[in-house]
């Protein structure tokens, strides 16, 4: 194991956990323009939630597989890129709860939260000296 597997390890977990984003999919026909009771700013974060969720594997594969400084910024600003999108999903929530049967704040609260917590992690992991070695030797 070298010195750089543990932490894309890590890595790797954060970001899967956070392909579950791409299950906001189905919430479409929830929104307002479709008849549904969700307020119909809830349409961009989840549009940006579902593209997000469908590049986790290919910045997994990137974690694993490549290395140089492109794919080492890649990685930063798709995290930084994914934190921020949470964060609109919460100014989102205070704004305009979820209506939909069966959503609970509380829950949603902290599953955005633990989201934008995991890819502010993965983004720091990456200005680790053995990781930035590994991706900008």
């Amino acid at each position: 194991m070298t010195n750089t597997t543990r932490p894309r390890i890590l890595m790797t977990i954060m970001m899967a956990l956070t392909f579950s984003r791409t299950s906001v999919a189905t919430y479409f026909p929830h929104l307002e323009m479709y008849g549904g009771v969700d307020a119909n700013a809830w349409f961009a974060p989840w549009v940006s939630d579902t593209i997000l969720g469908l590049l986790v594997p290919v910045m997994i594969y990137l974690l694993w597989r490549q290395t140089g400084a492109k794919v080492w910024a890649t990685l930063i600003a798709y995290n930084a890129l994914g934190a921020f999108d949470y964060s609109h999903g919460l100014a989102t929530q205070w704004h305009y709860p979820q209506a939909t049967e069966g959503a609970v704040s509380a829950v949603i609260y902290l599953a955005i939260g633990l989201g934008m917590v995991l890819n502010i992690a993965v983004a720091l992991m990456m200005f680790r000296g053995d990781v930035m070695r590994h991706f900008l030797k």
